[in-house]
């Protein structure tokens, strides 16, 4: 039987984000299955997580968009394009924000983001400050990891129609 793919990305700022990397550690510590574990990190620290099978700085976008199409989990910071690949590909995506006060982005625009979509059952904000958060993700993880996945169409086909037809309205 092959090995659930678990793929985490810290995305491609240039700030640093340790921190992440540190929680998922955490979090992957306590799965006892075997897994495949990819990592990129980004400008983080090249912190070695748990069980990693590879750690890369960045990877290209279409090796990217294969992770998220056959991942079981996804641990990623909360970038629009990061949660729609998620979304997209129907992938249980664990979000952990960057945050201003620890020096890992100019604002708190993606701690925003995270609350506004964390209802969404695909994803489970994961806050370091709650601490019943390794047994909330044991749970995220369990109900996830073997979730029948159905890639969705995310293009609203009738709002881009309607947006062109105004822009480009003779």
């Amino acid at each position: 039987m092959e090995k659930p793919l678990i793929y985490v990305t810290t995305g491609t700022c240039h700030y640093k984000f340790d921190r992440m990397l540190r929680l998922v550690n955490q979090c992957i510590k306590q799965i006892t299955t075997p897994y495949e574990l990819v990592v990129q990190y980004g400008s983080s620290s090249n912190i070695k997580l748990y069980n990693s099978t590879r750690q890369t700085e960045f990877v290209s976008r279409d090796e990217a968009e294969g992770f998220y199409k056959n991942a079981a989990l996804i641990f990623s910071h909360c970038g629009i394009g990061s949660i729609f690949n998620s979304i997209k590909h129907d992938t249980p995506t664990v979000i952990i924000p960057r945050l201003e006060k620890y020096k890992e982005f100019s604002d708190d625009h993606q701690l925003q983001i995270a609350r506004e979509i964390a209802t969404n059952p695909l994803l489970f904000l994961l806050e370091d400050n709650d601490p019943k958060v390794i047994t909330k993700f044991m749970t995220f993880y369990q109900e996830g990891v073997n979730h029948d996945k159905t890639e969705r169409d995310l293009v609203n086909y009738q709002l881009a129609n309607h947006i062109k037809t105004v822009l480009y309205a003779e």
